[in-house]
């Protein structure tokens, strides 16, 4: 089954996906049995994304495919800088949302969170589904899965998550998903992409309080101005990953 999965990643990133699900909703939905006054994703949502990094970390190193989907070190130290005029986007959160987190138990409870998200979204969308959607060519590479993971985070309405909020979420899933993926493309490694995409979303959950299922509508020019800078993140990506005169992941997909 190992060897399946390395040679359909696709599938692979559905498996991880769901079991993910299956294991960190499960168990939360069983202490519910016990603890009938708890809200699962609200107050366990913390347990529920440790739940699924750990199973998503263990299925890639079960799989013996780790370097195939990300984990090595990028192919330059100076790709770390790239990412340097990108935290214009944590500052501007700041500066619109300001800080709403004092106590530093819910901060740091936050931070797991923030750190697991980062890690189980990056595998399954920029590790996973990148080295799968390679076959069919580079602009598939850095469409389909960025569109993917905008769906998804529609689903976060089910969660109890605002409606308006969330549909603009997607829009910045979207355009952050084209940039992951074309600065994946560039420099092989999802370590600097965990790193931002924990340093972002933790920001956020500091500013809002809330751990990505925000309930609290926010205002509609935060929201545009979010919109907005996701999108120059994804075409400032989008020039870098033309810039590159390296095709380096190509080889790799077949590789692994």
């Amino acid at each position: 089954m190992r060897k399946f999965f390395r040679e359909h990643p696709i599938i692979f990133a559905i498996f991880i996906l769901f079991l993910s699900r299956i294991v960190g909703l499960g168990v939360a939905y069983v202490i519910k049995v016990f603890l009938p006054d708890l809200n699962p994703i609200k107050d366990l949502g913390w347990l529920i994304q440790i739940l699924f990094a750990i199973t998503t970390l263990v299925l890639v190193y079960w799989s013996g495919d780790a370097k195939g989907l990300g984990f090595m070190k990028p192919v330059s130290k100076k790709e770390w800088l790239l990412w340097i005029p990108t935290l214009i986007i944590p500052i501007l959160i700041v500066l619109t949302l300001g800080f709403n987190v004092s106590e530093f138990s819910k901060a740091g409870v936050l931070a797991i969170t923030a750190l697991c998200v980062a890690i189980n979204e990056e595998v399954i969308f920029r590790g996973a589904l990148v080295k799968g959607f390679l076959r069919f060519g580079t602009t598939v590479t850095i469409f389909v899965p960025a569109v993917l993971f905008g769906i998804i985070h529609l689903g976060n309405i089910f969660g109890g998550a605002d409606i308006t909020f969330s549909v603009y979420q997607a829009g910045w899933a979207i355009a952050a998903g084209i940039a992951y993926t074309a600065l994946r493309l560039r420099n092989q490694s999802i370590y600097p992409l965990i790193v931002f995409h924990f340093i972002l979303d933790y920001t956020e959950y500091l500013s809002t309080g809330e751990n990505g299922v925000h309930q609290t509508g926010f205002s509609t020019r935060a929201l545009v101005i979010g919109l907005i800078v996701s999108v120059l993140f994804a075409i400032y990506a989008l020039v870098l990953f033309k810039m590159s005169k390296k095709t380096i992941i190509t080889e790799m997909s077949i590789e692994s």
